[in-house]
């Protein structure tokens, strides 16, 4: 992974004392006794006694993986209660509510946030599903604080990401808050506002000594403009960071339209058009705010540093503009705010496509693998598809996937249809189990932009920056979605733009579908269009894990915009990409292995092998070695991995004749005394990087594979089968390579007994 991971999210955004260099203890107001609560990875579940927090572990671990890496965003969660945007309130929470904490050290201690402690009046509860919360609290003040001063002591460029998780019923995403209502309406403006709130910076005093931010109005008024004029001034009180996020993905939001918005838009005295969009009003106004925080701080704009800049990241699939409902066109709304004077970045968060690839061959993407690149936008439809590449077609390409970048679907071509209908059977009848795409994308039916449609395609970057901007829109003309009116606010290459999230999952076929991830818990889960299933250990399905394609992905992103010569610089100096932002998702300061194995503490653990973690996914496989050794007698035991856990299943499986009667009766008669036993072991933590334990298992695997002869496997005593079984791969690893696909996607091993 080193190399090529130049920026980091860290997460999990929640956890009172997660992100703190301090140790902590805490007990809730259930519980009797304080225990450590940022220590896990140091000793057992109680005893903490290590001298390191977990945060100050994995940002070691993350500065001996990836020395490349010069970007850390802390993510900090407040809590959305509804996606009714005049339902819901946005506030900070703890677990610990009416609980104590103490520091390690010695010395009672609060949770803070914004003038609450645990003890304060008027808290909301962070949900609970079978007794467990669903997430943790709301990062404490002075912890952020101290992780600050942690990463600007080591090196990193800071970013403070603001973030809202869902507690509704559904785990929703924050991109659904919306006005339920009908929009253009001064009623969708009132409710807009109201969800942002009256908070003002006047309201706000730093408190260096606490390192904490107090808030003098209402204690309760959990709305949108306290959680960021907040952390602005928490910010402060840590020494200023280099990029400041007003938020980021509110899509439901920002598309909300006030009642002066029309199809053509209010042109101003500059000949520019602009429309009635109250949130991104909203949010160019809390710009505004955040840079008097910050001038008034001495914390000037920096440009060259980069320091001290702020911006917006919008989702990646309206970053450049929306479509309504029954308008039949699309509208550059965010342009007003990309062009604000206060807004120093164009940011996006950028979970775009860089592959089609389906079961069965790979479909279209491996049938135009060598036919010539289109020659001019739009492309014909007879040239959209070509991706002009040699050698073999294969999703494991580092140049198909940059291809994708400025190629293929959102660029040259969109699917109209795209949805996901679920886990079923493969249509291209491979007999697997897999992600199920619906509509044309199930049938690859491919649609061209037409001339001047530059805007609606979302991969139009080098476009989007280089050209002024107009809505684009059917005005019952007979020219169908053209360019209308008067361009926007955007002056072309002002700003640079960045990613303040980019990456996909560890999942099968990841780079089909980038922004779905695996959460049962979550009305959102999902798994990339065209991933496939396989059968759990547990039984039921589980998504395919795939480190290997994740890893190529990022490695893709970062060489095309940084190493590539893809970028661009305008005559003024400003770049095109600025990859001084450009944040992986994501890096947790659980370290790992303690996070995913302590699931006794963590309920998300269970989504981290197919999710976007990159902590214990890199780098890429180590090969076999080439030169194995003979195969081993049948004393020859199944090497064990030193510090690498397992769960193992023991599965007896017999042999029967059943004989059917006239009557209906069945009499049966079992063919063997004992059974033979079937074990899974199941490789949850396996690292590609550990060279010596996995040459072992390979090179062990090498000598064995498709021999007659065979080996032990420890087994439990109470089993009463003896010390050992004799064993034998399953058929279904006969195959090497099947094997270490098997192994480096961390799922399980089979193997069989010989005799008993």
């Amino acid at each position: 992974m080193t190399g090529y991971i130049c920026g980091v999210n860290l997460l999990p955004s929640t956890g009172e004392f997660t992100y703190d260099t301090i140790a902590y203890l805490g007990q809730r107001a259930t519980e009797t006794s304080l225990v450590s609560i940022n220590r896990y990875a140091n000793g057992g579940p109680l005893a903490g006694i290590g001298s390191k927090t977990d945060y100050s572990v994995a940002v070691d671990n993350l500065q001996a993986e990836a020395p490349g890496c010069t970007t850390v965003a802390i993510v900090a969660a407040w809590f959305g209660s509804s996606t009714d945007v005049t339902a819901c309130k946005i506030y900070p929470s703890t677990t610990y509510i009416n609980g104590t904490f103490q520091q390690a050290g010695g010395g009672v201690d609060h949770w803070r946030c914004s003038g609450l402690t645990q003890s304060s009046s008027g808290l909301i509860a962070i949900p609970q599903v079978s007794g467990s919360f669903i997430y943790g609290g709301t990062p404490s003040d002075q912890s952020i604080v101290r992780c600050f001063q942690d990463l600007k002591a080591r090196g990193f460029r800071t970013v403070f990401y603001p973030f809202v998780l869902m507690t509704d019923a559904n785990e929703s995403w924050r991109g659904e808050i919306t006005y339920l209502g009908d929009d253009i309406s001064s009623a969708a403006t009132a409710a807009i506002n109201a969800f942002l709130g009256s908070a003002a910076a006047s309201q706000f005093t730093r408190d260096t000594t606490n390192l904490t931010v107090a808030y003098s109005g209402p204690a309760t008024d959990f709305t949108y403009r306290r959680m960021i004029l907040h952390y602005a001034n928490l910010c402060v009180v840590a020494g200023g960071v280099d990029l400041f996020l007003l938020g980021s993905e509110l899509r439901g939001l920002e598309i909300v339209r006030g009642p002066a918005w029309t199809k053509a838009g209010t042109t101003g005295g500059d000949g520019k058009v602009t429309w009635d969009y109250p949130f991104v009003a909203g949010l160019m106004q809390l710009a505004d705010d955040v840079r008097g925080i910050f001038d008034a701080a001495g914390l000037t704009k920096d440009a060259a540093g980069p320091h001290n800049l702020i911006t917006y990241s919008a989702d990646w699939s309206d970053w450049m503009g929306v479509q309504h409902a029954g308008e039949n066109g699309q509208w550059p709304h965010l342009d007003q705010l990309y062009a604000h004077e206060n807004i120093d970045l164009v940011c996006f968060d950028n979970y775009l496509p860089l592959s089609d690839w389906t079961t069965g061959g790979g479909g279209l993407d491996a049938l135009y693998w060598n036919a010539p690149l289109p020659t001019v936008w739009p492309p014909s439809t007879t040239e959209m598809n070509g991706l002009g590449l040699s050698g073999s077609p294969t999703l494991y390409s580092l140049d198909y996937l940059k291809a994708n970048i400025e190629g293929g679907e959102k660029f040259n071509w969109y699917y109209s249809d795209g949805t996901n209908a679920g886990i079923g059977l493969d249509p291209n009848g491979t007999d697997l189990r897999v992600s199920l795409p619906q509509g044309d994308r199930l049938t690859q039916s491919r649609n061209p932009y037409a001339a001047d449609q530059q805007l609606l395609a979302n991969k139009q970057l080098r476009w989007w920056w280089n050209n002024p901007h107009q809505a684009i829109y059917d005005a019952g003309d007979g020219n169908g979605w053209v360019p209308h009116g008067p361009n926007t606010e955007w002056v072309p290459q002002s700003k640079s733009i960045t990613f303040a999230e980019y990456g996909c999952p560890a999942a099968d076929r990841c780079t089909n579908q980038p922004n779905v991830f695996y959460n049962p818990a979550a009305a959102a889960s999902a798994t990339p269009y065209w991933s496939i299933w396989d059968r759990g250990a547990a039984g039921g399905y589980v998504p395919r894990r795939d480190d290997e394609i994740q890893l190529l992905a990022l490695e893709a992103i970062y060489e095309y915009w940084v190493t590539d010569g893809h970028n661009a610089t305008s005559a003024a100096g400003v770049k095109m990409i600025e990859p001084a932002f450009m944040s992986a998702w994501n890096w947790d300061a659980r370290p790992f292995p303690t996070y995913p194995q302590r699931t006794d503490v963590w309920g998300d653990a269970g989504n981290w092998p197919s999710g976007l973690w990159l902590d214990g996914k890199g780098p890429f496989l180590v090969p076999p070695v080439p030169d194995a050794p003979p195969a081993p007698s049948l004393s020859a035991t199944f090497p064990m991995l030193s510090g690498q856990g397992w769960s193992i299943h023991y599965r007896p499986a017999f042999a029967t004749d059943v004989a059917a009667h006239v009557s209906g009766r069945e009499s049966r008669a079992a063919k063997i005394s004992v059974p033979l036993w079937e074990i899974e072991l199941s490789f949850d933590l396996l690292r590609a990087d550990i060279a010596a334990d996995l040459q072992m298992i390979a090179g062990f695997f090498g000598s064995m594979a498709g021999q007659s002869g065979a080996f032990t496997f420890p087994v439990p005593p109470e089993l009463g089968l003896g010390a050992t079984f004799a064993c034998r791969f399953a058929d279904d690893v006969q195959d090497p390579e099947e094997f270490m696909r098997q192994l480096h996607t961390l799922q399980s091993l089979k193997l069989r007994t010989v005799k008993q």
